[in-house]
């Protein structure tokens, strides 16, 4: 099935996770084995594949499903692989399509159903020059010892699309859930692009004096201006 011809409805199935952010195009493995997510699951495969990851605002509890709290901001997935496993559960590699914003909980039974509408990413002049910068900082942060490594550099630069780039470098980079939900919940880039590069440059600046204090200042050879 190509890109252009998946069309996103209006009212979708939804999985609600706690520390869990899906970006558009990343691809997060889930483990299906609630009852509800099961029939969800094998209601989605006989139709679209489609259906929408959430994070809760909700701390921790013994809370029913009805009484958790989604974040207003979720995406809609793709179902790229499912297995099925003797047990009942099921394996499945859910690709990230679009942002959406929740309208409003359609359904809880069998299982949630959100009214959704798209989110259109804005991109505006500085996104070029961002990009720059986020490219020099990844490098910087690789040679630095940090989580940037040769196959993920080699991943992104070769990428055209700017919101992918970000999308990705920030899916893969931001350990932090609430940071990285407010992230997805920016809709435009240049503001998600500065999100990421503050949060690159103090994680660089970190390392560099952690290498400094070992005597391994040569590891940053890179020019950073």
């Amino acid at each position: 099935m190509e890109e252009t011809e998946i069309e996103i409805p209006s009212v979708v199935p939804a999985m609600t996770l706690r520390d869990v952010v899906l970006f558009p195009k990343a691809m997060l493995p889930l483990r299906i084995f609630e009852d509800r997510y099961r029939q969800m699951l094998d209601d989605v495969l006989r139709g679209n594949r489609m259906f929408a990851l959430a994070g809760l605002r909700t701390e921790e509890t013994d809370s029913q499903p009805e009484d958790e709290i989604p974040f207003e901001i979720a995406t809609v997935g793709l179902i790229r692989v499912s297995k099925k496993h003797d047990d009942g559960t099921s394996f499945v590699l859910l690709q990230g399509m679009e942002r959406v914003k929740i309208r409003s909980i359609h359904a809880e039974e069998p299982y949630r159903m959100l009214d959704i509408e798209l989110i259109e990413t804005q991109v505006d002049c500085s996104t070029s020059a961002l990009r720059e910068k986020l490219t020099m900082q990844l490098e910087r942060n690789r040679k630095l010892g940090g989580e940037v490594t040769d196959e993920m550099l080699d991943f992104l630069s070769p990428l055209e699309d700017d919101i992918t780039f970000v999308d990705l470098a920030a899916y893969t980079l931001c350990k932090e859930t609430l940071r990285k939900q407010a992230m997805l919940e920016v809709s435009n880039l240049s503001m998600r692009a500065n999100m990421l590069l503050e949060d690159l440059l103090r994680e660089n600046e970190k390392l560099s004096l952690l290498n400094q204090a070992r005597g391994d200042s040569a590891c940053e050879d890179i020019e950073l201006n």
